[in-house]
């Protein structure tokens, strides 16, 4: 299966893992762990975790920090993938959405993410 780094993978899960290499690398760019007293490090039991900015965006990370395995179980993948969508299609505070037509590489990805997961949705 060609992605959209034009890299080819064998198996749906190498493909996936492919796909999350993207967000992970928007998520690392964005989240801003300059005043956070657990240096990046997510708990999903503090107050100051659920309250932050970043919270969601940084449990994603911290969960997918390093690529997964294709050996990770599918529905996990699947699980993965689905938040880094949600995350990718929220706008960020002041910025406007996106037009239909655009050609971004986020804007590419999620079609291209998205696209997978309608025709593999009943794969988990």
């Amino acid at each position: 299966m060609p992605t959209l780094t034009g890299q080819n993978t064998r198996t749906v899960t190498g493909y996936i893992v492919t796909l999350l290499d993207y967000p992970r690398w928007i998520i690392e760019r964005e989240v801003d762990f300059t005043n956070c007293h657990l240096s990046g490090g997510f708990d999903v039991d503090d107050n100051q975790c659920a309250a932050c900015l970043f919270g969601e965006a940084c449990c994603w990370l911290n969960m997918n920090r390093i690529a997964p395995s294709p050996n990770m179980p599918l529905d996990k993948l699947l699980q993965a993938l689905n938040a880094a969508v949600d995350y990718l299609r929220s706008p960020s505070d002041g910025e406007p959405p996106h037009p239909d037509y655009c050609e971004c590489d986020t804007c590419n990805w999620l079609r291209e993410a998205m696209g997978f997961l309608r025709t593999h949705r009943h794969s988990a």
